[in-house]
């Protein structure tokens, strides 16, 4: 019987991830599911794929005229998946050297989900304790005490240990989706969390690198992430956080106005039609000023 269940997404980085696989320990109550998104014949080697010959671990080679995106993979390794606990990955990203520690001490918790801190590396290789997004809220529940910051407001996949039990009877996955498949999930497990910890293990490291999924988007990668943010804004409407996901909207809108202003335009309908009339304005001249500044500045 599997305790842990790692599922991880891959598409055309398989050196990265033959690096996450090594950070993972090799452990017999350990299960690792590969969900290959139509990788290119050119870039790897399918007769040599990372983790063909490591003990526990199934791949699942996912071809088509084009890739079905990571909230297919993940959820085709949810599908597959075996353990008590559920634990995503990206490729590009890796687990610290505390990770064998972390699953001893954390494997009969009693709580739905375990909250981890992150480590972070850029392109020149090094490597910082604090990835704000994640620690900083994790701190400032840590010292007000309201959760929101971390449960609902940020919506990575992964630093985090996820009862099975807990999705499957939620019938929680992810939208198949270009951009922000991930937004959606993480609200529908905050909307039926009831019990959940907090951790100061740094479990994973963040990868920041040129051609992530993060860092290249385009005006579908945008177009995808608002619509995803609208999605998660009726549905935080009816606990009352829906300004969790005002922000949100203003910068993923405001980068695609910068791309894109006539996609941009044609989202503007959706927009008022979930936020109202004077909600949507001021988060449309706040994705002007800001989200449109920064994406033309980075």
């Amino acid at each position: 019987m599997y305790n842990f269940s790692v599922i991880i997404p891959h598409k055309n980085i398989p050196d990265l991830l033959q690096r996450c696989l090594d950070s993972i320990p090799q452990r017999e109550d350990l299960q690792i599911i590969i969900v290959d998104d139509n990788s290119d014949a050119e870039v790897v080697d399918f007769s040599h794929f990372p983790g063909l010959k490591r003990q526990n671990t199934e791949i699942v080679f996912s071809k088509g005229d084009k890739g079905k995106g990571p909230g297919y993979a993940r959820n085709v390794g949810m599908a597959k998946s075996k353990g008590k606990w559920i634990i995503f990955s990206d490729a590009d990203d890796y687990f610290n050297d505390c990770f064998d520690e972390v699953l001893n001490q954390y494997r009969d918790a009693e709580e739905e989900i375990v909250f981890f801190k992150c480590s972070t590396q850029n392109e020149s290789g090094e490597i910082t304790d604090n990835y704000h997004l994640i620690n900083d809220a994790i701190d400032s529940v840590m010292q007000s005490g309201n959760s929101d910051a971390i449960v609902y407001g940020v919506p990575c996949p992964w630093a985090k240990f996820i009862k099975r039990n807990f999705l499957q009877q939620n019938g929680i996955s992810y939208q198949k989706i270009t951009g922000g498949d991930d937004i959606l999930f993480s609200i529908q497990m905050a909307l039926k969390l009831r019990s959940f910890c907090f951790s100061d293990y740094r479990l994973y490291c963040v990868v920041d690198r040129q051609g992530s999924l993060t860092r290249n988007n385009n005006w579908r990668g945008f177009y995808s992430y608002v619509l995803a943010c609208c999605d998660a804004y009726g549905l935080l409407k009816i606990v009352s956080k829906e300004n969790l996901a005002v922000g949100w909207i203003s910068s993923w809108w405001g980068f695609l106005w910068a791309e894109n202003i006539f996609v941009a335009m044609s989202l503007v309908p959706r927009i008022y039609w979930t936020m109202g009339i004077r909600t949507a304005t001021r988060c449309l001249k706040k994705g002007v000023k800001t989200g449109a500044w920064n994406w033309r500045n980075n």
